[in-house]
Parts: C-alpha cells; structure tokens; sequence
C-alpha cells in the first residue's frame, strides 16, 4: 500500500513538472529567424517599441554580409565597400537613428567615392552631385548638353527617393508629398540603358556614370534603371561612407539594442521550421529541438529556405508560382589581403577603392566576370586601412579584391574535390592580385596573409542559395516595388533583407527590416 501510494505520489510530481515545464516555455511576441541586417533591424525596432524579440542566428556571430573577420593582427570587411545615405537628412541617418544606433557607430564620410580606370582614361569619381556633373562635362565637353538633362533627372528622382525615406520612416506627411515619386516612377519599367539612351550614346560617357552597376549585379542592357537611380542617389545626395569598425560595428551595436531593451540575440541556433497553425505563424522549431513560440516571425533567412521552413503545402500555388519564376542574382569572389606595406599612396586622397574596367561596354564587361575571364574582367581593389586604420598595425595594410561572379563557373567549384577546389582558388587569387599588383606596386611580395572568399564561401556562412549577394536579381521585373513585399500569404509572418523591398545593399536590407516591423507593431495595436 505505502509503495503503490508512493508511486502515485512520483506519478503526480512527474505530470505536474511536465506541465510546469510546458506552461513556462516563453511566448515571445516576436520570433526573428537571422541576423542579418534586415533581422537585426526588424528586433531592434521592435524592441524599442516595447516588443520581447528574440533573433535566432545559425552562424556564431551576428551580421551575415555585414560582417568582419580577424586573421592574426589584420580585420577583414567581408562586403562593404561604402554605405549611403548617412548625410544629414539622408536615410540612412535616419533609418539608423531609428534604429537606436547613430550615437553607437563611427562613420567615415569618403570623398571621392572611388577612382574608376578604363582602358585610355582614369577618373576619380566626386561624392558632390554637382562637382561630379561638371568633371564629366570637363571630361565629355560634347556631351554637355545631356549631361545636364540626365543630372536634373537624377535630382528630379531624388526628390522621389526622399519620399520613399519619408514613407520608410513611417511618416504622415509623406502623403503630401507623392507626387514628387512621378520622376521615379517613370523609370519603373526601364532598363539603366533604355533610360540613359534619352541623355547620350557615347559609350565611354555611359561607362563612367554606369560604373556602380558592379553595386547592383547587373549590366546597363538588363538593370532596373529605378534601383539603379535609387541607389545613385541614395549615394551622390546622401553620401558615401565607411565605418571605424567596418559593417560588424553595426550589426553589433544592433544587437545591443535588442538585448537593452528586453530582447535576446542567439548564435548557433539555426531554425529548420515555422508552424503555422489555421494559417497563421505561432512558432519557431530549430535545429536542436528548441521550440519558441510567438505571436509575430519575421524570416530574414532567403525566401527558397523560409519556404522550405513552412512547408510548400502551407501556402497559395500563386505565390509559389511567382516565387519559382524570380531569378537569383550573383555571387561574388574576395581575395582578403593582409600586407606588410602601407598603401595608402595608390589611392586617390579621401577615398579607399580602385574600379579596373578593361572596356567601356558593360555587357561584355559583365560577360567576362560571368564565364570567370579573369584577365579580363572588372574588378574592385579596396584598402581599408585608409578609413579605418585599425584594421592592421602601423604601415600595414588590409587590402581586398573583389570580383563579380556566376556560381556555377568552373563546374561548381569543383564542389566534390576539396584538393582541386582549393588548388583553384590559389590559382585565381594569384591571377586577381597579380592584375592588382598595376596599381599596387609590389603587392604580391609583401603578403602576411591571404584568405580567399569564393561563391562555395559566401553559400557556406549566409545559406544564400548560389552564394548571392543580391537576393533577387535587379531587373526591371524584380526591383522595386516588383520585388517582394514584407507581407506574406501566411498571416503574422513577415519578411526582411535583400530578397524584399526595396532591394539588395546594406543600407537597403536595414530599411527593409524596419518596414517589416513598422507593419508588426502597427498590426498589433
């Protein structure tokens, strides 16, 4: 009798902790799965909005593409060449302030934006709008005339840029001001080429002011001309910046936000599904088990992942349909460099980066880095030291090299031989810096350290299908307000980062993550 009711007694105990233990799991009011820009931004928002906000990261550190990385005495910036908008009024600034962050970071205004070498000429490209439109019409006296229509149209544009800026900042006087979109909006169906075609056909002339197509992905014949004109903008009336620190002072001071203000940020938790349950998001389950329920997920991971997260029988053909048509953008290769020489001769004064351009024609410029002719293509040489001298001991240098890329070049990357994949990438480092080494005297000779980020890489550590830097590729069809919405058919889940409005960049993934939780906290008044 006693051992019976003593069995009934542990019997009791067991059910009342197991219910204990279930009633106690939290219920946060919203789940963020990455910690990207766009997932860092959307729990920052929301936290300060009184929000509990909990953001799941797979990698052991928090950022994605906005990220550092540190080899020996050298830090290393794994994307960012400059960053817009951080001007006074520009929204970037204001986005950050937002955020809770502009007292946090240090930005390094960079002017000029970047000196572009082609095959018979060299420019060093002015920040200032106006300084820029008179170096070109130095340059291309012929061309003056459409040099000042097409500079008018840009500040016409930028006019529509800065209500897009109102309307992401949420506020109400932005309904008074549509109209100035209309120059903007013109440009919605165009490609860059269709649109610079009403300016000028001079071909070294299109070159230059195409030069930050590298920014998009994209050649002038198939580039959205709205992103395109966005983003120039975005960069020409509202700056062009670095970071002491590099992008990972952003993502960092992000996530303090979220952690001061009642969130929490996790690292190595990778999420392998969304419940939905009667159509609507209730939880989050990861990699390990842990499940996390919530009333609100916002998936900064790529839209194939978040699908594949919430099963495909979970959502509308329609939708689908449309998802499966969107084509990927492209990947890119980085040889990072760390150098026992200080380089900061080779650039220009005020600026960190040299575009190599061996022809005036983007198309085939773009078709070189696409099949990987690499004695050919264009190519980006950065010295980070320069805007953030931390980065490597006195008279030292971080030097980078980047180069647009097409995943599948070169059979995958010899996925499946780890020796030949490695010997590959030997091989076109050694190419990239030996095309480097023209404007870098010697550079080859004073290495300390070399790591080499292919697409294989840029897959490995983002999940980015084919490695894309981009999300959707910028074409007329997926750009914009073409491209997706932070709505999603499946109710309470929303989405951020580059795959959604307004687009690929650093700048625009952050926006894209607070208009994500713009919507939340408005849908849960």
């Amino acid at each position: 009798m006693k051992r019976s009711a003593l069995l009934m007694a542990i019997f009791m105990l067991l059910a009342i902790s197991g219910h204990h233990a279930a009633a106690s799991e939290p219920t946060w009011d919203v789940v963020v799965i990455g910690a990207g820009g766009g997932g860092l931004a959307a729990g920052a928002k929301l936290a300060l909005a009184g929000k509990t906000a909990l953001v799941l990261e797979q990698h052991y550190k928090v950022g994605g593409y906005m990220t550092n990385f540190e080899r020996g005495p050298y830090t290393f910036e794994v994307s960012l060449h400059a960053m817009d908008g951080l001007n006074e009024n520009g929204m970037t600034r204001q986005n950050l302030t937002a955020l809770g962050i502009i007292d946090k970071i240090k930005p390094v205004k960079l002017d000029p934006m970047y000196r572009a070498v082609y095959p018979d000429f060299t420019i060093d490209v002015p920040a200032d709008v106006d300084r820029y439109r008179e170096e070109l019409k130095r340059i291309f006296p012929a061309e003056a005339t459409g040099i000042d229509g097409l500079f008018k149209e840009m500040k016409d544009i930028n006019g529509g840029v800065e209500v897009v800026t109102m309307l992401v900042a949420g506020d109400a006087k932005a309904m008074f001001q549509m109209h100035r979109l209309a120059p903007l909006l013109r440009t919605w169906n165009m490609t860059l080429s269709e649109m610079l075609a009403q300016y000028t056909r001079n071909e070294k002339l299109i070159a230059v002011f195409t030069q930050l197509a590298g920014f998009a992905g994209q050649e002038p014949d198939k580039l959205s001309a709205a992103f395109f004109s966005f983003m120039w903008c975005a960069y020409h009336f509202g700056g062009y910046y670095y970071f002491e620190g590099g992008s990972q002072s952003i993502s960092n001071a992000l996530a303090e936000v979220i952690e001061e203000h009642g969130g929490s940020v996790r690292t190595g938790m990778k999420v392998t599904k969304i419940e939905v349950e009667d159509g609507k998001a209730t939880a989050v389950v990861t990699e390990d088990g842990s499940r996390f329920r919530c009333r609100f997920v916002v998936s900064n991971v790529n839209v194939p992942a978040t699908i594949k997260m919430i099963g495909r029988d979970k959502l509308p053909g329609e939708w689908l349909k449309k998802v499966d048509n969107l084509k990927i953008g492209l990947t890119c290769l980085v040889v990072y460099l760390g150098v026992d020489h200080d380089y900061s001769a080779s650039f220009p004064e005020g600026s960190h980066e040299i575009m190599v351009n061996k022809t005036y024609r983007q198309a085939e410029a773009f078709a070189f880095n696409r099949q990987g002719d690499l004695d050919n293509m264009s190519f980006a040489v950065a010295n980070y030291t320069l805007p953030d001298p931390k980065t490597a001991p006195p008279g030292k240098s971080v030097i980078c090299v980047t180069v647009m890329m097409d995943y599948e070049w070169n059979d995958n990357w010899r996925e499946n031989d780890p020796a030949a994949y490695k010997a590959l990438k030997e091989e076109v480092a050694k190419k990239l810096i030996a095309r480097a080494e023209e404007y870098l005297p010697g550079l080859s000779s004073h290495i300390e350290v070399m790591e080499v980020g292919s697409p294989r890489t840029m897959e490995h550590f983002t999940l980015n299908p084919k490695g894309t830097i981009f999300g959707w590729d910028n074409t007329p069809e997926q750009s914009m307000l073409k491209r997706l919405p932070q709505t999603t058919p499946v109710k309470n889940l929303y989405l951020a980062g580059a795959w959604t409005f307004p687009g690929g960049g650093q700048s625009a993934v952050l926006a894209s993550g607070l208009m994500a939780a713009q919507r939340i906290i408005k849908a849960d008044k």
